[in-house]
């Protein structure tokens, strides 16, 4: 992480403003608030399992505090994957230094401190994080569709191809979209409807995943590019040129 925030290394004062707010819209990702969440729980530090995760009675209290995870359901609860939701959080938590476990304590990570000082250079790692496991698979498991690997493998180049369709694309394209390139990589039929009413989901389960990190946002039946989406673009291909090779959306 840089030791300077993202902000004050800007050229110029217009720039310091966009990254100004930039960090704001940070602030308002949904996902940001979960994990700050995450970083405050574990605090000073928890005991580990002998797999490096939190013990059911640490997981249940975080369940809790994220809003999920009623007392009913306690006695069914055996482990911390037994709370989905807790396990991807701690898992995409450790994947992006938010926390780490050291020895036989999970504690706070080096990048945790960046949520309070940089929160855009903090988000951007997250976010990548998330990329490069995949917004769909990432720290999950039992996906059983094939075509998730393909979605995931995809999710840079639909941010890319919104950005290149001036930041705004109807739903309904991307979907339509999404299911041809299913279509000509796997070779199910056209008009296969059990089927592309499955990709469809999982598409949809895609760019809810992307708003939820504050890449995307919803208008109406059109998805569109946030700054923050432009900055990943920008980010994570580096050459602007990539971005015409895109065809996640097709104009």
């Amino acid at each position: 992480m840089l030791d300077t925030p993202l902000p004050e290394l800007m050229g110029t004062e217009e720039e310091r403003t966009e990254a100004q707010v930039l960090a704001r819209q940070v602030a308002d990702a949904p996902v940001v608030a979960r994990l700050r969440e995450v970083v405050g729980f574990v605090g000073s530090g928890l005991p580990a399992t002998q797999a490096g995760n939190l013990k059911v009675v640490d997981a249940l209290a975080l369940a809790r505090r994220l809003g999920g995870a009623c007392d009913a359901l306690v006695e069914d609860i055996r482990a911390m994957d037994d709370l989905p939701d807790v396990a991807f959080l701690f898992r995409w938590a450790i994947a992006a230094e938010l926390v780490a476990r050291r020895g036989p304590k999970i504690v706070t990570g080096s990048v945790a401190v960046e949520l309070e000082r940089d929160p855009l250079a903090a988000w951007l790692r997250v976010a990548i994080t998330r990329l490069e496991h995949g917004p769909l698979d990432g720290f999950r498991r039992g996906w059983r569709k094939r075509y998730v690997e393909l979605l995931d493998a995809n999710a840079v180049g639909l941010l890319a191809a919104i950005a290149e369709a001036d930041g705004t694309v109807p739903l309904a394209e991307i979907e339509d979209s999404g299911w041809e390139q299913i279509v000509d990589r796997y070779g199910y039929q056209p008009d296969d409807r059990r089927e592309r009413r499955i990709a469809v989901a999982l598409i949809g389960a895609l760019v809810n995943e992307l708003v939820e990190l504050g890449a995307l946002a919803r208008r109406g039946d059109e998805v569109v590019l946030t700054g923050l989406g432009s900055l990943l673009v920008f980010v994570v291909l580096a050459d602007v040129d990539d971005i015409d090779d895109s065809d996640a959306v097709q104009r």
